[in-house]
């Protein structure tokens, strides 16, 4: 897939998660996305210089934090990986600044028993970086039962090679189908599509 169909695809989730969402939390959501994105624009930022070993370095530093998610991998890789003022957006939560990032993700971390993001694949547009990627995760609760989900990461580097901004656009629905009300919810609606 070349980098102007990964932008295509990054503008349509962009697009897709801001038409779909109505409450004032996802809106909320949706504002913090926006703000920062203008905040690390290229504008305001210098981004790493594409194919340098900079960006080489910061593309392997994303892919080995995320190849093992868990407390101890984030304590001892978020300060390397992300910047002071670093922006983080998933379908839950935005967070800015490095401290909350790491609140956030350890948060996050705690009730899993383990978790993997394979980068599939990795491309980049103008110091927009898009990876595509697969996530193999068990809970605590359940820890023979494996939840996989397919996502992709928006994530824009410092000339440093630090992250300033990433957006993660995945299908939660996985998550919610295992909850005992909504997981049944979940699943008829996802049948009444088919």
């Amino acid at each position: 897939m070349n980098s102007r169909m990964w932008a295509c695809v990054a503008a349509t989730a962009s697009l897709t998660l801001a038409g779909c969402q109505s409450s004032p939390a996802s809106r909320q959501l949706v504002e913090s996305h926006q703000l920062a994105r203008a905040r690390t624009g290229p504008e305001r930022i210098a981004y790493v210089e594409p194919s340098s070993d900079t960006a080489r370095n910061a593309v392997e530093r994303f892919r080995d934090f995320y190849a093992v998610y868990s407390v101890e991998s984030i304590r001892s890789g978020v300060r390397d990986l992300y910047a002071e003022e670093a922006y983080f957006g998933d379908p839950f939560k935005a967070v800015t600044g490095l401290d909350s990032i790491e609140t956030y993700f350890i948060r996050m971390a705690e009730p899993i028993h383990t978790c993997t993001f394979v980068i599939d694949a990795v491309n980049e547009d103008s110091g927009e970086f898009f990876f595509m990627w697969t996530m193999y995760l068990r809970l605590n609760r359940a820890p023979d039962d494996l939840i996989e989900a397919l996502g992709f990461s928006h994530v824009r580097f410092d000339a440093t090679g630090k992250v300033v901004f990433q957006q993660d656009y995945w299908d939660t629905s996985v998550m919610f189908e295992r909850l005992p009300v909504v997981g049944g919810l979940t699943r008829a609606v996802k049948r009444r599509l088919d």
